[in-house]
């Protein structure tokens, strides 16, 4: 049986939005082969978070393969596999809604989800993360690579099956019961019952009115920026810079929001001008409140 980790990194919140694959084979007891490859998603839209997370920019990707040329080399690799993944039900969600936007078959094979075998072999590690672990075990990896995520799943995979005396790392999920069948989905047909469900389901972002800039940081780094307007006219920020992990909203974002223009990063003065209406007709320009409020 063939015994891979998989891990995919994502462009934004949609599950089918997948911007890099990683895998890692393991044989006869240890990583024998990896494979790890850009994709180019469906829509090149990129949020700030992901982007803060992986790195990877919508410039990365415009000359990426995208998922069904790839898939023509993996599907018969994946085929009646021990598929691995550290939090698997997310990149099982990716595999399977990537696979039907595309409308092709998923292959059946089973599961087995690190995370869960963490949580079952060492309960008393505080922490079951991917990062957390690999240090525990001195795996050296580059976190949030799909690669190296892959690579990393697998090592600690092989830390367990050396842990419970087992033959394989089939062999240790089958008896620690935490193997999960994964059935086969024939390829759906354009428009179908199935395809339609599956749109409702996932429920994906409505990403029609989004606009993307960058600002300029305190030390001049500059920062992506995603303006995102729904169905019913509320807008939201969103920025790439590390404050805004910690925070609702960082300082680009509320300076925006105050009208305050000068941080915008554009080509020339018309297109600064353009940009500027743009985030004025959003929320206000900084000129027309100063002047509001002092009366000038």
């Amino acid at each position: 049986m063939t015994t891979v980790a998989l891990d995919f990194e994502t462009a934004n919140r949609s599950p089918a939005s997948a911007c890099a694959i990683g895998l890692a084979f393991i044989e006869d007891g240890r990583v024998a082969r990896r494979f790890y490859s850009l994709l180019r998603p469906p829509e090149i839209v990129f949020e700030p978070g992901h982007i803060r997370i992986h790195g990877i920019r919508p410039t990365d990707v415009v000359d990426a393969p995208d998922f069904p040329t790839l898939w023509r080399g993996l599907a018969g690799e994946l085929e009646g596999a021990l598929v691995l993944a550290h939090n698997a039900p997310f990149d099982l969600k990716v595999l399977s809604a990537t696979l039907q936007h595309y409308r092709l078959a998923q292959p059946g094979f089973a599961s087995l989800c690190t995370v869960s075998l963490a949580r079952r072999l060492w309960p008393e590690e505080p922490s079951k993360r991917l990062s957390a672990l690999a240090a525990k075990f001195g795996i050296g990896f580059s976190h949030h690579h799909a690669g190296e995520d892959a690579m990393a799943c697998a090592e600690i995979a092989l830390e367990g099956m050396r842990e419970t005396g087992a033959a394989s790392v089939a062999d240790m999920a089958e008896t620690l019961g935490l193997r999960r069948p994964v059935a086969a989905i024939a390829a759906a047909k354009a428009g179908g019952i199935a395809e339609r469900a599956l749109a409702a389901r996932l429920g994906r972002p409505k990403l029609e009115n989004i606009l993307r800039f960058r600002v300029s940081g305190s030390k001049g780094t500059p920062y992506d920026m995603v303006l995102r307007t729904d169905g019913q006219g509320d807008r939201r920020l969103f920025c790439s810079c590390p404050g805004a992990r910690f925070r609702a909203e960082c300082r680009h974002m509320k300076a925006l929001q105050a009208g305050d223009h000068s941080a915008l990063l554009a080509g020339g003065g018309a297109e600064f001008r353009q940009l500027s209406a743009l985030l004025s007709a959003a929320f206000g320009g900084f000129e027309e409140r100063r002047f509001a409020a002092t009366g000038s």
